[in-house]
This record gives structure tokens, C-alpha cells and sequence, in this order.
């Protein structure tokens, strides 16, 4: 279904008078959308994600579901004649438990088609289209299929799933182009690297495997084994992405070689401060409990990436700090890299650090204007006794968003350039939290992004961007529709491929039921 949705701007006359006296600040076109709306026949129970995935025009969203058999399928949606439209369909089966999709973010390469991957305990799948007109004629699977394309060695053995979810183990890792697999076994990291084989329909893979352990957290009746957070960033400095794992006051980083793969062994570089790669929760003591929060310092690393576009990699570290639960704060320090002999190095002290009022979290680096530094984009909220039982009343918290933007000195100002003010509920009764939308995308396609944050449950703010010193209009557009609970479930991307991102919404369990089968696709104009 197809209806024209206009955005109702609210901007002032005080503003618009203001412009047309100083000159410099001008009002905003304001936003407009088409929107679509469909509906599944399955019950909708992971994120539905936009990508390139079809000879089709424009994106496709991959949707994951169940029947009323419990069945899980995937299904394919996609425009086709001006209306979205299922494309393909096809069952999952149970051994299958995670799924990922290589995203690109440079421009000239979303227009490539990608590839969708699934994995069972001992294989990699992908996802084989099928003829989209027989999607929409056909109760029963297209001709699409799924099938095994390499085995693996995994940490997850189950042979039958109870869930399947979105994974993060599609990158490309060594800069050709083409999307890799990186997985972790027991005490192994292995690399399948893509082949460039344009004439077979499956991708074929060269394996290659690093002696880099998993994240191993200790229990009384055993232990827990994860894949490790990886990072991929030039470290010595020959213009190629590194694979680098945080350790205990280094980083382990292997080099990638002229062939596209990785040196066997690793090379460790020291960093001044006592850094982790850990979570301090997730931390013992001596006694195999969780850290003293009483006496708490502790810096774990959240980025690795250079964030100035000065071509040498960046280390942003969370500081936390805390006395007691209800007295606790989280700073983030920048340390701008530096080139030693061609080794990355970092100073003992940060170049600058973000902090604001209350707790922060939520950190992400985004860039705001195309100019390839980054900004910072983060959230704080109080979490004192009163607040505590503030919240505890009313079901909900008010949550700060804060922007800071760096300076022509790779600086970010000691206060942010922007403060807005967002809420988040909370059920005491379902135990379930939700989250509000604070998200960006550049909408109009001026170059600049707009800030997205809910205001009710029925509203949506969008300040638009631009230029100067504040990256975001003081006064919003907003634009009306049922908001999920969960506010991660509004993405942004360019489903059509003009040059403006689009919204997609959908919803999950704490949404009503009527709304657990619906998706919600606002295409800019």
C-alpha cells in the first residue's frame, strides 16, 4: 500500500525572522515521504534488515519469522512495479542459528550485489534467490534455496537452534571488494576469504586460520566462549586494514600481507594505559565475583578506527569510575595514534574526553558531514536513589543525547555542541525495557545528516541537518506513525539507491500483536 505522507515542519517565525536578518541560518525544506506498508503472514521475531541481496532495482528487506507452526522462514521483500512486494521465500531450517549480510559503506559499493549467510555447527550456507514472480503466486517455497558452501569449525555445536538471530561474521576483511567470513572455534580464529569467482553462483573461499583465542569467561561449573570483538585498522602503516584484538594493556594485531591474507603470528603493541577488551561485568576477582563496584577503575576499549581522517588509526577507551552502584560515571578518551618508525603509538594521556552530565553510554562515532572525521553521538542518564525511584513511579527516565563535534585541532569540545532530551520506559510488571529512537541518516541527500529521536509514542522528531558550528536545526520537522517500543527497531538506509536514506520500521513483542507482522517503509522525496 502506497500513501503520501508529508512531514509537518515546526519551525517558528522567531526563527524564520531571524534568518532573514543575520543571513546565515536559513529555513529547511521541509521532508516529505511516501510511505509503505505490508503485512506478513509470519510473526516477525528478528530486525529486518535492508540490502542488496537481488537483481532487483533498489534494496530488498530480509525478513526472518515464524509460522503458526513454529516453522521460521525467510522471506524477501522488494519494489517491483512501484510496490513492495514479496520476492522470495524460503524456510529455514533449525540447525541454522545466525544469518549476516555484508553492508558496505562506501557509495560506489552499494551498488554490488551481496551475498546472505547462515550458519549451522559445522557449515557456512548462503542464500540462493529465486524467481521473484513465483513469490507472488505461490503459497509454498520459490525457487530460491539455501545450501552449504564450506565447513567450519565453530564454538556453537547445538545441532538444533531454539532461536535464530542476526550474527556479525560477514566483513570485508581485506579490502577487494568482496564480503569474508571471520568465525572463532575453541582456540582458533578462522579466516574464509572470499574468492573473486564472478561466474559461479556460490562463493567459493580460501581458509585460513590465526591462533587467536576466543573470549573465555570462567563459571563454577565450567566456561563460556565467545568470539572475540575484532577490530580492522591499519597498524603499520602500508594503506591495508590489520586484524587487531584488545588484550590486558596491548593490542595483538596480525598484518595483513600483499596477497590479501594474514601474517601467522602476531605482533604486540604495548599501550600505556591498563586497557581491556572485556566488559568490567563480565570481570572476576580473586574470589570469582563480579568486580568491587565500591573501588571500580577501569578502562576498556570501544573503538579502533581512525576517527580524524588523518590516515593513522585511533584508540577511544571507556573510563569507568565508581564508588558505589548508584555513583558511578563513564568518561571516553580519545588517543590520537601516531607513526613511530612504523608502528602505531599512542601518548599516556588523551588528546581529549568526552563527558557530560550522568551515566554515558551508548557511544557511537558518525559522520555528520562527509568530511570523513568523525562525530560523537552519546547518551547519559542519572542513575542516583531519587532518579531510581523517579523512575520507579512513573515507568520511565528521561535520557540526555549528547553530540559533540570536533574541532580543525582533532578536539572535541569539553561540553557538547548539542543537547537533546529523549525518554525511556520501562515495564515493572513484564520486567522488559524499552528504548527510545535516536538514530541519523541523511535524508534530503544535502550531505549532512539529520538526528531522528522519538518524542511520543506516536511522534518522531527529525532535526535536520547542516553547516557551522551547530550540525543540527534548532527546531524539527516531525513526522506521525506508531513508534516501536524498542527504538533500534527504526533503521535508516537507502532503500532505492537515490542518494537520500529512507526509514524502515518494524516491530517486536512488546509492541501490540497486531503490529508484530507489519513493516513500515518511509521512502524520502
Amino acid at each position: 500500500m502506497r500513501l503520501p505522507t508529508m512531514v509537518k515542519g515546526i519551525i517558528g517565525s522567531t526563527v524564520l525572522l531571524s534568518a532573514l536578518s543575520t543571513g546565515v541560518a536559513v529555513a529547511n525544506e521541509k521532508l516529505t515521504f511516501l510511505e509503505y506498508t505490508l503485512e506478513a503472514d509470519i510473526e516477525l521475531v528478528q530486525p529486518v534488515i535492508s540490502a542488496n541481496i537481488m537483481d532487483n532495482e533498489g534494496n530488498e528487506l530480509v525478513v526472518i519469522g515464524v509460522d503458526e507452526k513454529y516453522q521460521r522462514w525467510l522471506y524477501v521483500y522488494g519494489f517491483k512495479e512501484d510496490k513492495l512486494s514479496l520476492l522470495d521465500k524460503q524456510p529455514i531450517d533449525p540447525s541454522l542459528f545466525r544469518y549476516d549480510v555484508y553492508q558496505p559503506e562506501e557509495e560506489s559499493e552499494k551498488l554490488q550485489l551481496q551475498k546472505l549467510y547462515f550458519l549451522s555447527a559445522d557449515s557456512l550456507w548462503q542464500y540462493q534467490p529465486g524467481h521473484p514472480v513465483l513469490a507472488a503466486i505461490s503459497e509454498e517455497s520459490t525457487q530460491g534455496q539455501i545450501n552449504k558452501v564450506a565447513p567450519i569449525s565453530s564454538i556453537t555445536l547445538t545441532p538444533k537452534a531454539d532461536y535464530i538471530s542476526r550474527g556479525n561474521f560477514v566483513k570485508d576483511i581485506n579490502n577487494d571488494g568482496i564480503a569474508d567470513i571471520v568465525l572463532s572455534d575453541f582456540k582458533t580464529l578462522h579466516l574464509l576469504l572470499a574468492n573473486n569467482n564472478p561466474v559461479s553462483d556460490l562463493q567459493t573461499f580460501t581458509l585460513q586460520s590465526l591462533p587467536l583465542l576466543p573470549n573465555i569467561e570462567l563459571t563454577d561449573s565450567g566456561a563460556e566462549y565467545s568470539q572475540p570483538e575484532l577490530y580492522f585498522s591499519d597498524a603499520n602503516f602500508d594503506n591495508r586494514d590489520d586484524i587487531i584484538k584488545v588484550g590486558e594493556g596491548l593490542l595483538e594485531v596480525y598484518f595483513q600481507k600483499d596477497n590479501g591474507q594474514f601474517t601467522p603470528n602476531a605482533t604486540f603493541i604495548s599501550v600505556s594505559q591498563p586497557i581491556s577488551g572485556v566488559d568490567w561485568w563480565k570481570k572476576r576477582d580473586a574470589y570469582g565475583r563480579q568486580l568491587d563496584q565500591s573501588d571500580l577503575l577501569y578502562r576498556k576499549v570501544e573503538k579502533i578506527a581512525d576517527i580524524n581522517a588523518d590516515g593513522i588509526t585511533d584508540l577511544v577507551i571507556r573510563y569507568t569510575k565508581s564508588s558505589g552502584v548508584f555513583d558511578r560515571s563513564n568518561d571516553y578518551e580519545v588517543y590520537l595514534g601516531s607513526n613511530k618508525n612504523n608502528v602505531l603509538s599512542f601518548g599516556r594521556k588523551p588528546s581529549s574526553v568526552i563527558r557530560a552530565d550522568g551515566t554515558l553510554t551508548g557511544l557511537s562515532f558518525v559522520d555528520l558531514n562527509k568530511d570523513n572525521q568523525f562525530e560523537v553521538v552519546v547518551s547519559g542518564f542519572d542513575i542516583g536513589v531519587s532518579q531510581v525511584v523517579g523512575a520507579l513511579l512513573s515507568g520511565s527516565i528521561d535520557q540526555d543525547v549528547y553530540v559533540f563535534k570536533m574541532d580543525n585541532a582533532f578536539q572535541f569540545p569539553k561540553q557538547a555542541n548539542v543537547t537533546k532530551e529523549v525518554e525511556l520506559s520501562f515495564s515493572l510488571t513484564s520486567g522488559q525495557t524499552g528504548e527510545p529512537v535516536i538514530t541519523l541518516g541523511d535524508l534530503n541527500g544535502d550531505g549532512f545528516k539529520e538526528l531522528l529521536l522519538s518524542d511520543t509514542e506516536k511522534r518522531l522528531k527529525i532535526f535536520q541537518g547542516q553547516s557551522g558550528d551547530s550540525p543540527f536545526a534548532r527546531s524539527s520537522d516531525e513526522l506521525a506513525f506508531t513508534l516501536p517500543t524498542e527504538g533500534s527497531m527504526v533503521s535508516v538506509t537507502d532503500i532505492n539507491h537515490d542518494g537520500k536514506e529512507d526509514l524502515v520500521v518494524h516491530y517486536g513483542r512488546q509492541d501490540a500483536k497486531e503490529m508484530q507482522r507489519k513493516v513500515i517503509v518511509f521512502v524520502a522525496q
